[in-house]
């Protein structure tokens, strides 16, 4: 992963009183838990802090923390293109310096391959953290661009047609009670 990219922080120095108002948006740690693709609504307030490390669009982002080893590093792609974006402080960026299928890149990054060197790399015992510098030690197979785009395509359809199928189950479900 560091040859394709480097890291920055979340959000450091901040206060309880910083949060909750403010022009700026922070990506809140949930929204990268649980998305493989962020969900741009999933963001809270702060100020605008120009020491601070913005989001891109194209930005990976991953936890740094979690109650097992299995839930650390996991990793959410940011398609926002809004200025003044930060990422919470239990997380930390990853900008690639490759041009890549961004859909590719969040599905691999959450493949069971490796979710396993993740799971390895977790220190702790209680709260297990992961380390930036060890992360960018992983190493990730990259197809070609075509190739990485068309594995990238079928992965979403496929995500959008689970979704879809799970929300008309809900429905037929709630519906016959």
């Amino acid at each position: 992963m560091g040859e394709i990219g480097k890291t920055y922080t979340g959000l450091t120095g901040k206060t309880k009183e910083d949060f909750g108002h403010g022009e700026a948006r922070y990506i809140t740690y949930l929204n990268v838990f649980q998305n493989t693709m962020s969900d741009l609504s999933m963001v809270d307030s702060i100020e605008i802090d120009k020491t601070q490390n913005e989001v891109c669009y194209g930005d990976i982002l991953f936890t740094t923390s979690s109650e097992t080893p299995e839930e650390v590093g996991m990793t959410s792609v940011w398609l926002g293109t809004e200025s003044y974006t930060y990422l919470n402080s239990f997380c930390f960026g990853y900008r690639l310096s490759i041009e890549a299928d961004l859909y590719f890149m969040g599905y691999l990054l959450r493949s069971p391959s490796v979710r396993e060197q993740m799971k390895i790399l977790a220190q702790g015992i209680s709260r297990y953290n992961i380390s930036k510098n060890k992360v960018m030690e992983i190493e990730v197979y990259i197809p070609t661009k075509v190739e990485q785009t068309i594995i990238g395509q079928f992965l979403h359809q496929l995500d959008n047609l689970i979704t879809l199928h799970q929300r008309k189950y809900f429905l037929i479900f709630h519906n016959t009670r």
